[in-house]
């Protein structure tokens, strides 16, 4: 594009040059005639003035010839007369266009005049010419003519004056007109001859950058290493090809070019590929061939990738056809191998879940066995030592039993045969199980274990509650594992919801020992554990945890945790349920069978007292917590005087300024509080019976931390009912 258009600039210059030229040249023709023109008004000016100083001349050589005659009678003086008579009238004939006819006139009158003398002096002598001569009508005819001629050459030699000065003028106009054009002219070819030049310059630029660009390209196609065919649309035959079709072919490019299939592969293949091209140029589309096979001259069979494009000229019809092959041998192998292992290890992989399916169905048989026998031997008569052996076996093969459906568990997934379900879920008591289940083990390590829901969670959703039980023990069991003091909780909040669906978040905090960096990252690994030494202080597989992701990324949901050694551990996932409906459900509550109590909560953990007291709210309850026993007896005092006595306290068996039992005593000493009902929570094995209890103070006792039915059923018996008199409380 920006060649053509400096193409018509330098023409669009030429053209306006050629013309500016052939106009000045106009202009200087017309110019030059007119100077002409000029020059031959001016000389012809000057040959009448000549002219007529010729006839004046000529008259006065006559009148002198007649006078001499006319004196002297010798014939011979009239030779200028008779020359006069004869000169004059041609050059007035001459000049009859520039002289007036008044002058003519008296010139033939004056010539008349002469002749006349001449006759009367030939006729009657001197005297009779003397009269002629001495006549008055001669005068005055003399005069007339000598003003007459005087007059013409006078108004002859202005006008030639004057044509002469304005023939000079106009030759300098055009002169200096035809300076300018032609500066003006050569400005113009120079112009346009810059341009010729520059187009040229750029022309032999172009080309040597065209040059310079197919000697670049060739050796680019020259140096890749596949194979590159050209072929012309109308004969097939190859008009380019480069080093390495030169190798595969085992032929030079001096034999390649000019050559067709035909003369470089067998008949029906040369065919084929013949029918491919005509196809390929009909459709004008380029066409892929995932695989050919070629043999080389050396009998080495290879297998190409190919591609053909249909190259189209200026007018869209096919002109050549380009052929890319790439050699894919070595790939295909390699694929092959691929093939060949990833068959093999589907295989093991098959083999490696039929036999721990089949191994784990050969463990639980006798684990089964052995559980069952141990259940018995627990209920007949034992001693301590032996019922101390019996429930180690037991918890062993419990611990086996979970071991094993964890490997099969295992197993299904590897294979993708593990499956999930969607059911009814009831959130609160599937928490409440995993929590009951690990509560125990928690009492027994002096560990806080309590879990909180929110009431904004549904009661029922959608989904599959064995995997998400089987998520949340792991996560607890393992919280608890490593939680040798303090608390472990479990929270359930809400992530996000749409209508149709709702995301919870379930997050297990501990206050265990946390885990080391260089061990987070391996930490969902399959098999891998915080701590694999030989003198490792906890036990594990290292299932638990790439099986929690696994299950949790199965349900659609994420996992994640954040830990620092010695500052405990915080796993959480997030998981999509579906809704039951288009409203939730509220949660059941049990009937109420009081309207006005008010509970102090007394324990040191906040967190446990924040458990508590939005239990308690569920239930219509208003509660205070404080964290030890003094401040619990200072809010009871002044609340009693205040007319708003606590009618329980549920306290920790042990506070951190007080005992329970000293809580007790100080409370049933102090008769304006002493009909508070005490409840003690408790993580000892060995509860309190009613008459110790009774003894010490205390209404009631319940394991920490509480259970909602448990603690329901408790508050029961020690909240007086309500009755119909009774007043509510706001």
């Amino acid at each position: 594009m920006g060649i053509l258009l400096h193409r018509r600039s330098t023409a669009f210059w030429f053209v306006l040059a050629c013309a500016v030229i052939s106009w000045a040249g106009f202009a200087a023709y017309w110019g030059t005639h007119g100077l002409v023109r000029s020059f031959d008004s001016v000389s012809e000016s000057h040959r009448a003035l000549e002219k007529l100083q010729t006839i004046q001349v000529l008259m006065e050589s006559a009148e002198a010839s007649v006078s001499r005659y006319v004196i002297t009678g010798d014939p011979a003086s009239l030779s200028p007369y008779q020359e006069a008579q004869r000169v004059i009238p041609q050059r007035l004939r001459q000049i009859k266009s520039r002289s007036p006819k008044p002058l003519n006139r008296l010139v033939l009158v004056h010539l008349q005049y002469l002749s006349n003398i001449v006759a009367a002096r030939k006729a009657g002598g001197y005297a009779a010419a003397e009269q002629w001569v001495l006549s008055e009508d001669n005068v005055s005819v003399r005069q007339a003519l000598a003003r007459g001629l005087s007059d013409l050459q006078e108004k002859e030699s202005a006008q030639v004056r004057r044509r002469s000065t304005t023939t000079s003028r106009h030759s300098s106009k055009v002169t200096a007109g035809l300076v300018l054009f032609a500066c003006v002219s050569l400005g113009f070819l120079a112009g346009a001859f810059g341009l010729l030049r520059r187009e040229s310059d750029g022309r032999v630029l172009a080309e040597s950058e065209t040059e310079r660009m197919e000697t670049f390209l060739h050796s680019i196609i020259e140096r890749i290493p596949y194979r590159i065919l050209v072929k012309e649309a109308t004969n097939l035959r190859l008009t380019l090809v480069n080093k390495a079709a030169s190798e595969w072919l085992g032929r030079s490019e001096t034999e390649l070019l000019g050559s067709n299939a035909y003369d470089l592969r067998p008949h029906e293949e040369a065919q084929h590929e013949v029918q491919q091209d005509r196809q390929v140029l009909r459709d004008g589309k380029a066409v892929n061939i995932p695989e050919e096979s070629l043999v080389l001259p050396s009998g080495e069979a290879r297998t190409l990738h190919t591609q053909k494009v249909s190259i189209p000229d200026q007018n869209g019809a096919p002109a050549y056809l380009v052929t890319i092959s790439e050699d894919i041998t070595e790939r295909k192998q390699a694929q092959r191998m691929l093939e060949l292992s990833r068959d093999a290890a589907e295989e093991s992989a098959r083999v490696k879940a039929e036999f721990l399916r089949n191994m784990s169905h050969e463990f639980r048989t006798p684990l089964s066995i052995i559980i069952g026998m141990t259940s018995l031997l627990l209920d007949s008569e034992l001693s301590d030592e032996q019922r101390r052996f019996a429930s180690t076996v037991q918890r062993a093969a419990g611990g086996l039993t979970h071991l094993t459906k964890d490997i099969l568990d295992f197993s299904k997934m590897e294979s993708g045969t593990f499956t999930l379900e969607t059911q009814e879920i009831s959130i609160r008591p599937a928490v409440d199980s995993v929590v009951a289940m690990f509560s125990e083990q928690a009492r027994a390590k002096g560990v806080g274990l309590v879990s909180l829901i929110p009431n904004e969670i549904p009661a029922t959703l959608l989904g599959d509650g064995i995997r998400l039980r089987q998520v949340l023990t792991q996560l607890v069991g393992n919280a608890v594992k490593f939680t040798s003091r303090g608390e472990v909780i479990l929270r359930i909040t809400k992530a996000k919801e749409d209508e149709t669906r709702l995301w919870l978040t379930c997050r297990i905090t501990d206050t265990g020992i946390g885990i080391d960096p260089d061990v987070q990252k391996h930490l969902f690994e399959v098999f891998r554990q915080g701590d694999g030494s030989r003198t490792r202080q906890f036990g594990g597989t290292g299932l638990g945890l790439a099986m929690s992701r696994r299950i949790v990324e199965l349900m659609g949901g994420e996992i994640g945790f954040e830990s620092a050694p010695k500052e405990g551990s915080s796993f959480w996932f997030t998981l999509p349920f579906q809704k039951r409906g288009s409203s939730f459900s509220p949660i059941d509550q049990p009937s109420l069978p009081w309207t006005r109590a008010r509970v102090l909560v007394v324990d040191e953990n906040e967190t446990v007292r924040q458990l508590l007291r939005q239990q308690l709210g569920t239930w219509a309850l208003a509660s205070e917590g404080v964290s030890s026993g003094e401040a619990a007896l200072t809010l009871l005092r002044r609340e009693q005087k205040a007319g708003r006595p606590f009618a329980i306290v549920l306290l920790d068996m042990h506070l951190p300024d007080m005992e329970s039992v000293d809580f007790a005593r100080a409370v049933k000493q102090d008769p304006h509080v002493a009909q508070t009902q005490l409840l003690v929570m408790t993580t000892s094995d060995s509860p309190l019976d009613p008459a110790t209890g009774s003894s010490l103070g205390f209404s009631g006792w319940i394991f920490k931390p509480p259970q909602p039915e448990a603690l329901f059923e408790h508050l029961s018996l020690l909240i007086e009912p309500v009755r119909q008199d009774h007043p509510r409380a706001a």
